[in-house]
């Protein structure tokens, strides 16, 4: 049995219809509700220095160390006490340039991870802010390791605000104009596009599935060192602000 090309027809708008409801949910849902979206996979405390690890003296044992701040309260471990990230966070920071080695966090919701997760940081050293959540004297450990004694100091001697608003304006326009994407898909199942003649009536449901997929693997692409976040952004925003005049212009 032949169905008629009007039922067709019909049919085909309503499945489209429903696709764009569903899509442009999706994104206003990534935007709204998932913090992944367009998203670095790092986390700021937006303290400078929070997770700071530097080794600020080394002496031949503890009895030769001049560090006005080691005193008898000061905890003291033998490098072979400490628990395989605690070890691993002190050999990057003696064998880093300047002893200086800064834990970076993922964001807990990142798929993979790699540099720490913060259930990750080591429970033998101390990381915070003094003025925020620290005291001097708590950021001061000596690890004992084959006969030298070093001095780890973690965390920031100072409470600096450490927040980088620069890019506040592109993480807005680059959010909004996914939005956008949404608002153009509302638009089509209300006012449908054309189905004969231009044959480009999907597009918009193709568009909008890549750069959902694309705003969700933003963190990994920065992560991999593929494209960065910054960079990220400036190709949703400008990509999607030519593409809608574009489509509206000469594609619908």
């Amino acid at each position: 049995m032949n169905i008629p090309p009007s039922i067709e027809e019909s049919n085909r708008l309503t499945v489209r219809g429903l696709i764009r409801v569903a899509m442009a949910l999706a994104l206003i849902g990534l935007i709204f509700s998932y913090p992944g979206a367009i998203s670095s996979p790092y986390s700021d405390t937006g303290l400078a220095g929070y997770y700071d690890n530097q080794i600020v003296e080394r002496a031949n044992d503890i009895e030769s160390i001049e560090h006005s701040a080691v005193t008898d309260e000061t905890s003291v471990y033998q490098y072979n006490e400490l628990s395989p990230v605690a070890k691993e966070v002190f050999d990057k920071t003696r064998s880093a340039a300047g002893d200086s080695f800064t834990i970076v966090l993922c964001h807990e919701w990142t798929l993979i991870c790699d540099e720490y997760y913060e259930s990750d940081v080591p429970d033998e050293f101390q990381y915070g802010a003094v003025g925020h959540n620290v005291d001097e004297s708590e950021l001061y450990t000596v690890v004992e390791d084959e006969g030298e004694a070093y001095v780890l100091q973690t965390g920031a001697l100072g409470h600096a605000d450490g927040w980088n608003l620069a890019g506040l304006p592109l993480v807005i326009s680059s959010s909004l104009l996914v939005l956008l994407v949404s608002g153009v898909l509302v638009h089509n199942t209300i006012r449908p596009p054309e189905q004969s003649g231009n044959g480009f009536a999907a597009w918009d449901i193709g568009a909008a599935f890549l750069i959902g997929t694309f705003a969700l693997a933003v963190p990994y692409l920065h992560m991999w060192d593929i494209l960065s976040v910054y960079w990220s952004r400036r190709l949703i925003t400008g990509g999607v602000a030519l593409g809608v005049l574009v489509y509206y212009y000469r594609l619908r």
